[in-house]
């Protein structure tokens, strides 16, 4: 099931992990696992993490999540994402 939301599109399955329907999505978009990534804040995006090229923990996410994502940026309330885009040559 793919659910939209307003701030994120949530990929959830019974039987599926997130690295499937990565697969699927990249499949669709013609694109290439190595542009890949990753943005979350909760130990449920570590699997999403390890799937993609690059991580990135909002800085108001767990201490798990932190630990596994590649950089920790500011929480979304501070512009985290926005930090990260440019830190990551994104704008």
């Amino acid at each position: 099931m793919i659910q939209a939301e307003m701030k994120a599109v949530n990929l959830k399955g019974r039987d599926y992990e997130q690295g499937y329907f990565l697969d699927v999505l990249l499949e669709h978009l013609n694109a290439k696992k190595a542009d890949t990534i990753a943005f979350g804040d909760a130990k449920v995006d570590i699997p999403m993490f390890e799937y993609c090229e690059q991580s990135v923990c909002l800085g108001n996410g767990g201490d798990e999540a932190k630990q596994a994502a590649d950089m920790v940026t500011q929480a979304v309330d501070d512009d985290g994402l926005a930090s990260a885009f440019y830190k990551l040559g994104l704008i």
